[in-house]
């Protein structure tokens, strides 16, 4: 158990982790020094010890690196890219309880140097399938593929 950053006597039992300017700072604190910092956690539940937490987070483990879901709950870091898959339903679960759904609903930047970026590549991959719809001798898809590339230049310019 981590001790407070704080005061160093009392074991703590928040954890924080801020990023500010890509640089990221975890702060372990204690009840009372998160309340002198203006913190304030209120739990309604009953109170559960720290054994029935671990009881009911779910000892799957990472086929490829051997993270345990409980080692990801306390560090808050998957450890590889098919950590996702392992731990896939419990991550879902924790979007929904964090932010009321998995999935996300926010809008696009649409700034003009944002937006100029994802035509010209949407342009450039379009042109990749146009080129091998014409070397299978797809024709038809290389009409449909040659039409969207013109009307997305055409609505990049307007």
């Amino acid at each position: 158990m981590n001790m407070c950053d704080e005061c160093g006597i009392n074991p703590a039992n928040i954890h924080l982790t801020q990023i500010l300017q890509n640089e990221t700072h975890v702060f372990h604190l204690c009840d009372e020094c998160a309340r002198k910092k203006g913190i304030n956690i209120s739990i309604q539940d009953e109170l559960i010890s720290e054994n029935d937490v671990n009881e009911k987070i779910p000892q799957k483990s990472c086929s490829r690196c051997g993270l345990k879901f409980s080692d990801f709950r306390n560090k808050g870091w998957l450890g590889c890219s098919d950590c996702y898959n392992a731990f896939e339903a419990e991550i879902d679960e924790l979007l929904v309880q964090v932010h009321g759904s998995s999935m996300h609903k926010g809008k696009k930047y649409s700034g003009l140097a944002a937006a100029g970026g994802s035509v010209n590549g949407e342009i450039k991959r379009l042109r990749h399938e146009l080129a091998i719809a014409i070397k299978n001798e797809e024709f038809e898809q290389a009409a449909m593929i040659r039409d969207t590339i013109h009307s997305l230049k055409k609505n990049s310019l307007e």
